[in-house]
C-alpha cells in the first residue's frame, strides 16, 4: 500500500472512531478507548454480541464489526434493563452496528463520498476475529466502560485513485442534512 493510500484509510479509520465516541455518547455510555491497534484488541472466549455491516460506493468499500458484551448491550438499550429479551438483544446490537455505520456515512458525506449500508448480520460465537485480504486494511479498537467491553474492526478498501479532502459547505443546496434532519423530498 503507498503512503497516499495509507492516508485514505488513516481519514477513514479517524471518522470510524469519531462515529463510535458520538454513538456511545448519545447512547449515555460513559466508555473509554483503551487500545488502538492494528489486530488482536478483542478479549478472547468472552461471551458476547457480534455484528458485522458492510457498506459500498464512490471507491470505498468498508465492514464494520462491532464485538459489544452482554451487559454492555443491556445498558445502551433503551430499557436498559435485565429484562431484555434475546430477540431484542440480538436486533439492539445489529441497530447500534447500523447507526455506528450510519454516523460514519454521514461523515463520508462531508468528503463527497456517498456509501450504501447493507443489512446488518448477527454472528454466533466466542472468539470471532477479522481477516482481509492484501488490499484491505483492518483497524480494531477496544472501548471500556462500567459494563464491560465494547471492540470495533473496521475493514477498508480505498480505490488507489480516491483522495479523501473535506469538502467546504456554503450551508444550502450541498446535499448533506444534518444529524436527525429528514428529507422529504
Amino acid at each position: 500500500m503507498n503512503l497516499t493510500n495509507r492516508g485514505q484509510h488513516s481519514i477513514l479509520n479517524a471518522l470510524y472512531l469519531e462515529a463510535a465516541e458520538n454513538l456511545l455518547a448519545a447512547h449515555g455510555t460513559h466508555a473509554h478507548l483503551v487500545r488502538q491497534h492494528g489486530a488482536g484488541t478483542s478479549v478472547p472466549n468472552t461471551p458476547s454480541y457480534v455484528c458485522v455491516l458492510g457498506a459500498t460506493g464512490d471507491g470505498v468499500a468498508l465492514s464494520s464489526m462491532l464485538k459489544i458484551d452482554r451487559a454492555v448491550l443491556i445498558s445502551v438499550h433503551p430499557l436498559g434493563s435485565a429484562e431484555i429479551s434475546q430477540l431484542d438483544l440480538e436486533d439492539w446490537c445489529r441497530e447500534l452496528n447500523n447507526q455506528l455505520v450510519g454516523r460514519m456515512k454521514n461523515k463520508l458525506l462531508g468528503y463527497g463520498v456517498a456509501i450504501a449500508l447493507s443489512l446488518p448480520m448477527l454472528l454466533s460465537a466466542t472468539d470471532v476475529t477479522a481477516i482481509a485480504g492484501p488490499d484491505v486494511t483492518v483497524n480494531e479498537h477496544s472501548f471500556r466502560s462500567a459494563a464491560g467491553q465494547i471492540a470495533l474492526t473496521l475493514a477498508t478498501f480505498v480505490d488507489p485513485q480516491l483522495e479523501l479532502r473535506e469538502r467546504e459547505f456554503s450551508g444550502e443546496d450541498d446535499g448533506a442534512l444534518l444529524e436527525g434532519a429528514v428529507s422529504l423530498f
